[in-house]
């Protein structure tokens, strides 16, 4: 006697076949998205890929200080600001926390901000400084520590992925002291080699130039060739610097300003100049240097 009649091994053979083809079906989506995604996604990754970054050079806007704002009391004595110069300070996680909305009412146009140190370090409070700077309307810029005991170009990336191309920055501004941990003093030609291998990439992708800020020692040391066709930033205490060209001077590391605890570095800056030097002429790219061996 047989098991099943005619008609129920009917249905279970179209039952069966349905199965079959539900099977294949799955495991034909599942190859096509394995597939995809060995390759990269295909038209779907290319169409995330960004558009290349273009530099406005116009897009460099601060608000002028005021004559009767607060951040004058940190001028030498007898000193007024020119025309074309605004006030601002520059900071890192040393400051703690930083109430923006104080800075800006005392009159404090931009703020040059730490993004990052060497390779692998990034300064823990840069991100909220980044986005409270610019919640108070004050016109931030990121500035890099170089230390000589990584590539330029792994300091390079870190920098550029804590601190990607932004038009409604100040130029990049790039560090160069003896300061802190490392204590590697490598030849002349091979320093400049590692600072000339982190401006090429930063400069490219920014599409502006760094703006250069070092120390007496690093300078000492060192020289500095990397400062020509580059904004210079610099240091004087009592007057403006000497050289006539500056783009960015720190006059004080001990400034007084609402919203922050404790000293402040504070800095005037010639935004004209700013945006002039740290223009690249089309067609020229970042500027290499040969030094002699120190």
């Amino acid at each position: 006697m047989p098991r099943f009649t005619p008609e129920q091994v009917r249905r279970r053979q179209i039952v069966a076949g349905s199965l079959a083809l539900l099977l294949v079906l799955i495991i034909g989506g599942c190859s096509v998205s394995v597939i995809r995604g060995l390759g990269g996604g295909g038209q779907e990754a290319a169409k995330s890929d960004p558009a290349p970054f273009t530099a406005d050079d116009a897009a460099m806007e601060v608000t002028a200080t005021s004559a009767d704002a607060a951040a004058l009391e940190n001028l030498p004595a007898e000193t007024t600001l020119a025309p074309d110069e605004v006030m601002g300070i520059d900071v890192s996680a040393h400051q703690e926390e930083i109430d923006w909305a104080a800075v800006a009412s005392d009159g404090y146009g931009f703020a040059y901000i730490k993004a990052t140190e060497g390779a692998g370090f990034v300064d823990s409070r840069f991100q909220e400084n980044w986005d409270g700077a610019q919640a108070a309307g004050v016109v931030p810029g990121a500035y890099h520590y170089f230390t000589l005991c990584s590539s330029g170009a792994d300091q390079a990336e870190d920098f550029l992925a804590a601190a990607p191309p932004d038009d409604s920055a100040l130029p990049p501004a790039l560090d160069l002291e003896f300061d802190g941990a490392c204590e590697e003093r490598p030849g002349a030609v091979d320093a400049q080699a590692e600072v000339d291998a982190f401006t090429a990439i930063v400069e490219k992708a920014w599409g502006r130039r760094l703006l250069i800020y070092s120390s007496s020692e690093w300078r000492d040391h060192y020289g500095l060739p990397v400062t020509d066709s580059r904004p210079d930033w610099l240091f004087s205490a009592g007057s403006r610097p000497v050289q006539g060209d500056w783009a960015v001077w720190q006059l004080r590391f001990d400034g007084t300003v609402t919203g922050i605890s404790g000293g402040v570095d504070i800095d005037v800056a010639r935004i004209e100049v700013l945006r002039e030097h740290a223009e690249i002429p089309d067609g020229e790219g970042a500027i290499g240097h040969e030094v002699d061996e120190g």
